[in-house]
């Protein structure tokens, strides 16, 4: 549906990814609609996910056994659970999420376990700062389920620690919508965000705060309308990787929130007002 009258908040993903940060603009008294740019699917070749889920499980453990387990995104919670994930994970096995989004996420598929996750930096150099040392235990495995998209950063970072990283595809990102069979989201979620199914097009972009949630979401957004900047129109980066990847596009940004939270967020709408 049309955004209505006035100016909306525009985030660049699905209702249903709606968590903290949607519920913090909307308690700011934001009005806030969706532009769906990027779909998640699962991959192709499922072999590796699945085998990755094999190597959590309770009665088939394999040797070494998995000492981490390590989730970067919720959308990696996701394509776990479809591949056949229960949630559980074998005893000796911790888990890892970069943040309270994927810990939710985490919750919701049935992990009991209560993960750890870096201190004031919900990111991958967040981890890679504050992650423990694998000890003096040879092998020990560490597992690193990602998008397609994902850079070695993350994997890269921990090998040179002394982690043996055992890292696979989770998923890939599309352009929205998915094919039905391979999506990872369904249904229009949103959590604490009244105006969860107020869904915006490119064609609503002139005029609002447009908050740009991933690299891929610039990117498609440069692909469906170019790098023009409609005037009263503000582009917010939802974090220095996004950031970069507009500064990449040629894609001039009014602000960037300097943390991915509604704090971070309200600050930058601010800040883009004043520029």
């Amino acid at each position: 549906m049309p955004v209505a009258a006035g100016r909306p908040v525009i985030l660049t993903r699905q209702p249903a990814q709606a968590g903290a940060v949607e519920a913090g603009l909307a308690e700011a008294g934001y009005r806030i609609a969706f532009l769906p740019l990027t779909d998640f699917a699962l991959p192709e070749d499922l072999t590796g996910l699945r085998g990755l889920v094999r190597d959590m499980a309770l009665d088939e453990r394999p040797a070494p056994v998995p000492a981490w387990l390590v989730l970067t995104s919720p959308n990696t919670v996701r394509a776990l659970v479809r591949a056949g994930w229960d949630g559980r994970v074998a005893a000796g096995i911790r888990v890892a999420v970069t943040g309270p989004g994927t810990a939710r996420v985490l919750a919701e598929a049935g992990c009991t376990e209560v993960p750890w996750m870096p201190e004031g930096d919900a990111s991958a150099a967040g981890i890679l700062a504050q992650f423990p040392p694998p000890g003096e235990t040879p092998r020990r495995v560490l597992l690193l389920p990602q998008s397609a998209l994902a850079t070695d950063e993350v994997a890269e970072g921990l090998a040179e620690r002394g982690w043996e990283v055992h890292h696979v595809q989770a998923y890939r990102t599309v352009p929205y919508p998915a094919a039905t069979d391979r999506r990872l989201l369904e249904g229009p979620g949103g959590e604490g965000v009244a105006s969860a199914d107020a869904l915006a097009t490119v064609d609503d972009v002139p005029g609002a705060d447009v908050v740009l949630t991933s690299p891929s979401a610039v990117r498609e957004l440069v692909r469906r309308r170019g790098t023009s900047v409609p005037a009263g129109t503000r582009f917010i980066a939802l974090g220095q990787p996004t950031a970069r990847s507009a500064a990449e596009e040629s894609l001039d940004l009014a602000a960037t929130a300097p943390s991915p939270d509604a704090l971070g967020v309200l600050a930058a709408l601010d800040l883009g007002r004043r520029v």
